[in-house]
């Protein structure tokens, strides 16, 4: 039914429905974001969260959907753990911030490949699953926790790093959960629910959670 309703060019028959089944298949990933964008709003905004990037936990989350959670877990804090061992001895050789960047790009690939690599060797398949974690993202999440070990201390990293991993644990819970992918893909209007309620937290100044026990 599908494929024939994609070979109808008809101007009348404009929906998603329409595309072939491969581009289907990436949009049911795609229109997933707009529901851990709130999700992310709605912590910074409303709970005070601090994260390492404003949404890089969604990115972190989509990982995790292709890893499995306890393997995204456990490979997120082991490359970044790691990363960040090798970016302290960059920052001594005072390098461009391009050229620190891209070794460290490099870098996160070589780590990436040694941990699939050794995983498959004591017999751990799930850790192959490691190479679906986008480098780019973790080369820069290594970047904004080296600095901000540098200028805020450790405590800072910890607590923006345990949030940004807190949060995307939320959203992977989201975003896996069948009946909203189901929702999300058929219901194209959902999104604009969606966005009506970031444009209404939008406009929150009040007190957050962790603001109210803090003051308290």
């Amino acid at each position: 039914v599908l494929k024939e309703k994609s070979n109808d060019t008809n101007l009348s028959n404009f929906s998603i429905y329409s595309l072939p089944l491969e581009e289907q298949a990436l949009f049911k990933g795609i229109l997933l974001i707009p529901l851990g964008v709130m999700i992310v709003v709605m912590m910074r905004i409303l709970v005070g969260l601090r994260t390492s990037g404003t949404f890089m936990p969604v990115l972190i989350a989509m990982a995790f959907v292709q890893t499995s959670l306890a393997t995204g877990l456990i490979g997120f804090t082991l490359i970044v753990g790691v990363g960040l061992v090798i970016r302290s001895y960059l920052s001594r050789l005072n390098l461009l911030l391009v050229s620190r960047i891209s070794v460290v790009i490099i870098t996160v690939i070589a780590i990436i490949s040694l941990f699939s690599v050794l995983s498959y060797k004591i017999g751990l398949t799930e850790g192959l699953k490691i190479t679906f974690f986008p480098m780019i993202i973790l080369s820069w999440t290594i970047e904004r926790m080296s600095i901000l070990w540098e200028e805020e201390g450790p405590k800072e990293v910890l607590v923006q790093g345990g949030g940004s991993l807190f949060v995307a644990v939320l959203v992977y819970l989201t975003i896996s959960n069948e009946l909203l992918r189901y929702w999300a893909f058929n219901f194209l209007g959902l999104q604009l629910i969606i966005m009506a309620i970031i444009l209404m937290l939008g406009t929150y100044t009040g007190y957050r959670l962790l603001e109210l026990r803090r003051f308290k």
